[in-house]
């Protein structure tokens, strides 16, 4: 299969604009808020409160936030979604930091900011849903949505730049609102079939809520999937995150271009990995095991980096782990698309989504925490962490496979 035919579909080409765009900006605020906050505060704790005000809000709000697509029209829910996110950086323009009423204000704002996030992630897998009918496009259509995240993540160091070469902000914070507003143009232009739309006037929030638990705790595959996934980013990828600056530091010469050429190489591995799920893809695939089974390989790689001393043997490694978990990111949205098909699919995106992205910010603290109490003994933390997720890959992978054995008796 070619990416021919998902590119032809209009909404598509708006929704993959915007993502990438939206990814962008994203990235560029990121950078500059901490980085901003930071000099005029000149407080490492400034850092970690940035972040919570752009985390914290969508991991509480998320399950709130996703019964409104089950009841609105999505493209619209994101399309003020990114108006919000361009008047939050309008408003900063004007905003000097100059005394803690002003750092409060500017808090203030990335909490709206933040808040809105769940209904771009969960509109976006919905709209990938119902665009295409048949799983195979919406393999190809996750494969070209995970290639544009890791293709701008790695453009990460080079916006870096641009945002420092740029001076603070009126540059940095116009530049950021202008983007969410040609994101917010693009998601507008997204023509979804409105029948699609769910009107449900007589069901409560509440309703909504535990028929979305009722589905997750009684099917027994969404339950695997959600457990495997909180795991996967608690150990493997909130891991890397803490451990590898460290490894740099400690192993590799505690060079910046070789934690910057070692931070880049699992993205590069997804982009190639993706790209060949997207063209390669067969039909009747088995989607939780291959994610399961991915997940396994990324942790055996994971481990094998606790034993590793050489900066190139690391960097092939994580290159590996790159092109193995592309059809574990691509599987995994494709078989929740294929799964949340119901009045309250909103809500179980947003779900899954809070989910597995509390396990991230949990993590980061673990690894933190556990990396200062073994000192430069780190190489344990790989080969543990990778140990709980293989184990844990295993298990759903053998439940998985009991599971299809007792159906074919």
């Amino acid at each position: 299969m070619t990416y021919l035919p998902v590119l032809r579909n209009a909404a598509f080409r708006w929704l993959i604009t915007g993502n990438t765009l939206s990814n962008i900006a994203s990235s560029i605020a990121n950078v500059s808020l901490v980085w901003i906050a930071y000099h005029h505060f000149n407080s490492p704790l400034i850092i970690a409160v940035v972040l919570g005000a752009l985390e914290l809000p969508s991991l509480l709000i998320g399950p709130f936030a996703g019964g409104l697509l089950d009841h609105f029209q999505k493209t619209t829910l994101m399309t003020v979604a990114n108006l919000i996110n361009a008047l939050v950086f309008i408003f900063l323009i004007f905003n000097p930091l100059r005394n803690p009423v002003d750092l409060g204000l500017f808090l203030v704002l990335l909490i709206i900011s933040g808040a809105v996030k769940p209904l771009l992630m969960g509109g976006s897998s919905m709209i990938i849903q119902e665009v295409f009918p048949t799983s195979d496009l919406k393999v190809t259509a996750n494969s070209l949505n995970t290639m544009s995240f890791d293709f701008t993540y790695l453009l990460g160091a080079l916006l870096s730049g641009l945002v420092l070469s740029l001076g603070y902000g009126l540059k940095v914070y116009g530049l950021v609102a202008g983007l969410y507003l040609v994101v917010s143009f693009c998601y507008s232009r997204i023509k979804v079939n409105q029948t699609q739309i769910q009107q449900q006037p007589n069901l409560s929030y509440v309703s909504d809520l535990k028929n979305a638990l009722r589905i997750i705790f009684t099917n027994h595959a969404i339950a695997a999937a959600l457990i495997l996934d909180f795991v996967w980013n608690l150990f493997l990828w909130a891991g890397l995150t803490v451990l590898l600056p460290i490894a740099v530091k400690l192993l590799y010469g505690n060079s910046a271009i070789q934690y910057g050429f070692l931070d880049s190489m699992t993205s590069v591995g997804i982009i190639l990995g993706s790209l060949l799920v997207g063209l390669y893809h067969r039909k009747q695939l088995p989607l939780l095991k291959i994610v399961a089974g991915a997940i396994a390989l990324h942790a055996v790689l994971f481990i094998l980096i606790g034993f590793s001393t050489q900066v190139y043997v690391t960097a092939f490694l994580l290159f590996l782990i790159g092109l193995i978990v592309a059809p574990a990111l691509i599987y995994k949205s494709t078989f929740y698309q294929s799964m949340f098909n119901s009045e309250s699919k909103g809500l179980l995106f947003t779900l899954a989504g809070t989910m597995t992205s509390a396990s991230y910010p949990i993590g980061i603290a673990l690894t933190s925490l556990l990396a200062s109490l073994v000192g430069s003994q780190i190489g344990s933390l790989f080969i543990g962490f990778g140990g709980v997720t293989l184990v844990t890959a295993g298990f759903v992978y053998y439940k998985l496979r009991r599971g299809s054995a007792l159906q074919s008796k």
